[in-house]
């Protein structure tokens, strides 16, 4: 069986990490980079015979490369603190670990829960994000702000079982979540030279929710597939282009 480490980025996770390290207590080392959390997070992580190495977060590629280097094994599953991997999809890992596997990078669907209910449409599943398993010598992460992406050029294998996504509980965790992510993707674009437009507060947020519900079917995830059409046109969308204004005039005004 060949050796694999599991690395997890976390930030005051005290109510997700117990759970996530469990799903991937199978690994022979788990890794937890933690960007100095105030609350229980480090002391259950080690309680539970995690490597824990904290490292200030500067934006996701980064940490993510970051991880790699604590990582001693060639092999490596990618965990967010709100993910938990299945046991369907852990058996299908373990069977490419036994001999050598397909190929360098591996993905598998996420499955997303919104407040109360799993996200089957709207565009959110099957979400093949970042490999879930790679060798880590064929592969990093782009240096990027937010949704990062990873530079490889090799053959990927998609996987079957889920990765169990939990990112909003509630409307209130939502908007705290966007702030954060909202920051990080106006700075990205400002950085890239992307210009803000009027049309952008107007015509943005519908399009988003015209993709997410009807086009991509989010209608057929009832309320709560409405609840997070909205939501994301409305809030993460709009937010995303006024912290862009907001960027501009600060530069045009130093």
């Amino acid at each position: 069986m060949i050796k694999v480490s599991a690395y997890i980025l976390t930030k005051n996770e005290e109510k997700h990490i117990r759970e996530c390290i469990e799903s991937v207590k199978w690994a022979d080392e788990i890794v937890v980079v933690d960007d100095f959390s105030a609350d229980s997070t480090v002391e259950i992580a080690k309680n539970m015979g995690c490597k824990v190495v904290r490292n200030k977060f500067e934006y996701f590629g980064k940490q993510r490369n970051f991880a790699l280097t604590q990582c001693s094994n060639d092999w490596v599953v990618c965990l967010d603190s709100d993910e938990r991997i299945t046991s369907e999809l852990k058996a299908e890992i373990e069977q490419e670990l036994k001999d050598t596997p397909r190929a360098a990078a591996f993905v598998a669907p996420r499955k997303s829960k919104f407040i109360n209910r799993w996200i089957l449409h709207s565009g959110w599943y099957p979400d093949y994000r970042h490999p879930v398993l790679f060798n880590k010598n064929k592969m990093k992460y782009k240096d990027q702000l937010v949704h990062e992406d990873i530079d490889y050029s090799g053959k990927k294998v998609y996987f079957k079982g889920d990765i169990l996504h939990y990112p909003y509980e509630s409307i209130k965790q939502f908007v705290k979540k966007s702030d954060f992510y909202t920051n990080l993707r106006s700075r990205e674009m400002f950085e890239r030279g992307k210009k803000f437009k009027v049309l952008n507060l107007f015509v943005n947020p519908g399009v988003m929710f015209f993709k997410m519900y009807v086009i991509r079917k989010g209608f057929l995830d009832g309320l709560t597939g409405f609840a997070l059409a909205i939501s994301y046109s409305s809030f993460y969308i709009l937010m995303k282009y006024v912290k862009l204004w907001e960027l501009e005039n600060k530069c045009s005004n130093s």
